[in-house]
């Protein structure tokens, strides 16, 4: 696969990631000189992307272009990020008051921005929210659901990364809009704690403690955060979907008050 050429212009360089449906490459623009990422499907494809795509959002990681290879089949080009997920920002400790609450505002404007346009994400996790190499680089969301190989008719309803996974979703619910919040609120107790709500050897293990346990409450995980705050990612984190905050842009401006 290394030093393929697609489409006789993006030259594949060293793969950097794979998830459930694609591969990521670096990639060289052999026209215009610079680097970029490349996805490409894991498995034939079988439906094309829609050709009416939203109006991209600074949160959301650049689509530069889609082709179809000879022999590659379908193909995503995106700007080359080439920094942190926030799992692997993670990995050296639990971010700073100031980091944690820049992670949380710029990734909730993101995915406001994902469900206005009419879209429920259904998989937000620690390797799909990442930064440019560049200090101080905002973070942007890298997996777009309009832009899935996949489609939807065709994935579990248990889509979805174990540690982030809605309890509504277990019982067989499709994603919705508070599930996505759900997600979110996984995520930031991991950037604040170092530690998801819910622990286990097994996927079945965790599953299994969202359903039955509340998660320990923040304040007690990461008691340098305001009290605010740590309530603020408990209601996101509630059992029953309406027990959360009603959107994802109400949830935004009860932080900005938080």
């Amino acid at each position: 696969m290394i030093e393929k050429l697609l489409d006789g212009r993006f030259l594949l360089l060293e793969p950097i990631g794979s998830g459930g449906e694609a591969r990521v490459f670096r990639a060289r623009d052999v026209i215009l000189g610079h680097e970029v990422a490349a996805r490409l499907a894991l498995r034939p494809v079988t439906h094309e992307t829609s050709g009416v795509l939203p109006s991209f959002h600074p949160g959301w990681v650049t689509l530069l272009h889609l082709g179809t290879d000879p022999q590659q089949g379908p193909y995503q080009i995106y700007e080359l990020l080439d920094g942190p997920t926030i799992g692997q920002l993670v990995k050296t400790g639990p971010l700073g008051t100031g980091s944690w609450r820049r992670l949380v505002e710029q990734s909730l404007d993101a995915v406001t921005a994902l469900h206005e346009a009419g879209w429920v994400h259904g998989d937000l996790n620690a390797e799909n929210i990442m930064q440019a190499k560049m200090p101080d680089s905002p973070w942007k969301l890298i997996e777009l659901p309009f832009l899935r190989f996949e489609p939807q008719a065709e994935r579990s309803t248990l889509f979805g990364s174990i540690h982030t996974l809605a309890p509504e979703q277990f019982s067989g619910k499709p994603a919705e809009v508070r599930s996505d919040l759900y997600a979110l609120g996984c995520l930031y107790y991991f950037a604040a704690t170092g530690e998801f709500p819910h622990s286990g050897g097994t996927s079945q293990e965790v599953a299994i403690e969202r359903l039955r346990f509340a998660p320990r409450a923040l304040i007690e995980k990461a008691p340098g955060l305001p009290a605010a705050w740590s309530a603020w990612v408990m209601t996101l984190l509630a059992r029953e979907p309406q027990d959360r905050f009603p959107s994802a842009a109400a949830a935004r401006q009860l932080l900005g008050v938080a």
